[in-house]
């Protein structure tokens, strides 16, 4: 071999050895590009108000399908869809709900395969297959455009992190930890509305009469019970029954749960009543009524018999003070009905839902103007003729002032009475505007209340009536 084959034989060991050095030298520390942790899941929604509809799904194992819960606004109303767009008293709650939802930073990244999703509590429910655990929730924010804000699934809690959960974007496989407080994104249906049934004041319930009955279905006739009618005397605060025996007491306890009761009805679940049944109930006549809408009633129990609406757990009528008379109509236990997420606070309030059995609850509402008392107007003083023209002809200074006098008394009494009259056409008008407006309210839905509740409204006459021993006289002897 010659000098240049030899340096060429040198050259080409050693850029061998230059190159394998290359490939085994130590690599320099550096990002991985596709680690997104420290960014923001959804960095454009920074206003809270920009958000028009939430709509939160979940996972019902028991049917094996997905469940959505949803409230939206639509033209400044807020409504909620899921519940035939039941109007939802959801504004501060609503901004609470989007404001957590901001600012979302993603956390570690925990895995990538979806083989893990299971394990992470993130599957979709909205892709979950029968019978499937671990399934997330679904939390999607939209604009009034219908613009996805926030579209998120929400897993199980990560142990000893407070407030963390691992997350996942829909169509995305990355798990993320992720700081998240979700006890604003509530399924809760009682949460987002006006739970205050009849809004009415205790203070002002004049009489309650509960009338017990039952329907006879094959017949078609009433199976009357215990009919009881309470009045409530203002002056000395006290309740009275009207067929009171010598012998008998009144339980005050049972009527101030009543009352309580009353005061606090909670709504647990509505139902929309069909069309042509709310445009009756807007009207003043007797009830006619298509098959359907007979159907939709006798399914909760309710009845027309001779044009008249009937229960078969009977009726109510609270009457108020102020001329409002509601007549409760209590139906059938409303089988599959609340919300599936109930509260511990939620099953111990004694007006609300619970745990337990709910039934159905048909209100009505009217206005009854005897519980309006008409006002006690005063005697106009009567001035015979002959004797103010007596006054006329002695027109000394005596008699003008008795003449001045005795019409004074008379523009007085003339005034207060007219007063007296302003204030009770007045208080006719309210009663008959406020009636309007709850027989608006109350026309599309059948409501449902708690059963518990419903035993200690509609009492029946041992409830509220105790037997007075009658005290015997010491015998004594000589």
């Amino acid at each position: 071999m010659n000098e240049q084959s030899k340096t060429i034989t040198f050259i080409a060991v050693a850029a061998g050895f230059a190159l394998i050095g290359w490939f085994a030298r130590p690599a320099t520390p550096t990002r991985d590009l596709l680690d997104d942790s420290g960014q923001e899941f959804f960095a454009s929604f920074t206003d809270p108000l920009e958000a028009a509809s939430l709509e939160i799904i979940d996972y019902d194992e028991d049917t094996s399908t997905p469940r959505a819960f949803k409230v939206a606004r639509y033209e400044g109303v807020w409504s909620i869809p899921s519940h035939e767009n039941y109007a939802a008293d959801a504004e501060n709650r609503f901004a609470e709900a989007a404001t957590s939802m901001m600012g979302l930073i993603k956390g570690s990244n925990i895995s990538d395969s979806p083989a893990d999703h299971e394990m992470y509590g993130v599957i979709d429910p909205l892709n979950a297959q029968a019978g499937a655990i671990g399934v997330g929730k679904r939390i999607k924010l939209e604009s009034e455009s219908n613009a996805t804000l926030v579209d998120l699934i929400v897993g199980k809690e990560v142990k000893d992190q407070a407030d963390y959960r691992y997350v996942r974007q829909p169509g995305k496989s990355r798990v993320y930890l992720c700081a998240i407080k979700t006890d604003k994104l509530t399924t809760k249906f009682e949460d987002w509305i006006e739970r205050d049934l009849l809004k009415l004041n205790a203070n002002n319930i004049s009489q309650v009469v509960v009338n017990d009955y039952s329907i006879d279905e094959i017949n078609r006739r009433i199976v009357q019970g215990d009919r009881l009618t309470l009045n409530y005397n203002k002056e000395d605060r006290t309740w009275a029954l009207d067929d009171l025996a010598d012998s008998e007491a009144l339980i005050d306890t049972k009527i101030t749960e009543m009352k309580n009761a009353l005061s606090g009805l909670k709504i647990v679940d509505v139902y929309r009543k069909p069309e042509g049944l709310s445009a009756e109930l807007r009207a003043d006549d007797a009830m006619e009524l298509e098959g359907s809408d007979v159907a939709s009633l006798s399914k909760r129990g309710y009845y027309i018999i001779g044009g008249q609406l009937l229960s078969n757990k009977g009726e109510m009528y609270v009457r108020m003070n102020d001329g409002v008379q509601y007549t409760l109509h209590f139906g059938e236990i409303a089988l599959g009905s609340g919300s599936p997420d109930v509260s511990e606070e939620t099953s111990d309030d004694i007006s609300g839902g619970g745990g337990g059995a709910n039934r159905y609850l048909f209100v009505t509402v009217g206005f009854n103007k005897s519980l309006l008392p008409e006002p006690e107007l005063e005697i106009v003083p009567d001035i015979p003729d002959a004797l103010l023209d007596s006054l006329t002809a002695n027109d000394d200074s005596d008699n003008s002032r008795i003449k001045i006098a005795m019409a004074a008394a008379r523009e007085k009494t003339e005034v207060s009475n007219s007063k007296k009259l302003a204030e009770y056409e007045e208080k006719l008008i309210s009663a008959q505007e406020r009636v309007t407006e709850l027989k608006e309210h109350f026309a599309d839905w059948y409501y449902v209340i708690s059963d518990s509740v419903f035993e200690q409204i509609r009492l029946t006459r041992s409830d509220v009536v105790e037997i007075v021993a009658e005290e015997n006289e010491d015998d004594t002897d000589g």
